[in-house]
């Protein structure tokens, strides 16, 4: 998937299992809405009216499981929400014949997330393309990677950090990295969620670390690391690691990124 194609992907996630299905009676034309905390918005959904389907909403963050938020019979006014939504006055349906509409209200950061309208229709449940949830404000900001201005030796230990700002909604980011090779092609690392070194509630800053153990030849390049959140994609300046000397801050990297959700990696062309 290319960088331009990935902010539509989020967006247009579908459940692949048994008996799922995404359908085309089934419309959410809201890819995604932003709104401040403490707002209100409404997830639009438009359905084929069937007396006998049931309809549900269901919500999706990244990493987690999808959970499920109400259900509601096509006939019928009552709306039915489980888990934490049941405890919640904030969430409403706005039902007519052919939409379903879900409004949230004083919004908060946990409504992040990507919301699906469905159908459970006989043994089937289909689902629209999703309408992502963002919240503007601070927490959308440069990735910067300092420079750490040390010589490096083949044999040393490196370490290349990667400082995120602003990420006060931390549930809902994600880093990768990746580098360029000497040769001048890209290869793909996995993602470096496990590697935060710190993260400071009050600076809203997190520190990513990429650790290369035992340096040597093939792993002289730059290192860029990658922040994915909210449909958008924000890449990192870069650090050449070269053994003659020193790290090198580099300003730009002309390249096309594939995002590879399944195994956590991410790929640069």
């Amino acid at each position: 998937m290319s960088i331009l194609a990935y902010c539509n992907y989020i967006s247009q996630l579908s459940f692949y299992f048994l008996g799922v299905f995404t359908a085309n009676i089934i419309t959410q034309s809201q890819l995604s809405v932003t709104a401040q905390l403490g707002d209100s918005v409404t997830l639009q959904g438009f359905i084929s009216h069937s007396p006998h389907n049931n309809y549900i909403w269901f919500k999706q963050t990244f990493g987690k499981a999808p959970q499920y938020v109400l259900s509601s019979k096509a006939d019928s006014n009552d709306s039915i929400f489980y888990n934490e939504f049941q405890k919640s006055n904030r969430f409403q349906i706005q039902k007519t014949k052919n939409s379903f509409n879900l409004s949230i209200s004083r919004l908060e950061p946990s409504d992040m997330g990507t919301y699906y309208c469905g159908v459970v229709r006989r043994s089937d449940v289909l689902f629209g393309n999703g309408t992502e949830l963002c919240l503007s404000g601070k927490y959308i900001s440069p990735v910067f990677q300092p420079p750490v201005l040390t010589p490096v030796q083949y044999g040393d230990s490196v370490t290349v950090k990667c400082i995120i700002t602003g990420v006060r909604y931390r549930d809902h980011h994600h880093v990768y990295w990746f580098w360029k090779t000497k040769e001048g092609t890209h290869q793909s690392l996995k993602t470096s969620s496990e590697n935060i070194i710190q993260c400071n509630n009050s600076s809203e800053e997190c520190v990513y670390s990429l650790q290369k153990q035992n340096f040597s030849s093939w792993d002289v390049g730059t290192y860029y690391c990658a922040l994915t959140m909210c449909g958008q994609i924000f890449l990192g300046n870069g650090a050449e690691l070269n053994p003659s000397g020193y790290y090198f801050l580099q300003t730009n990297c002309e390249c096309v990124l594939q995002i590879t959700m399944d195994d956590g990696t991410i790929q640069a062309k």
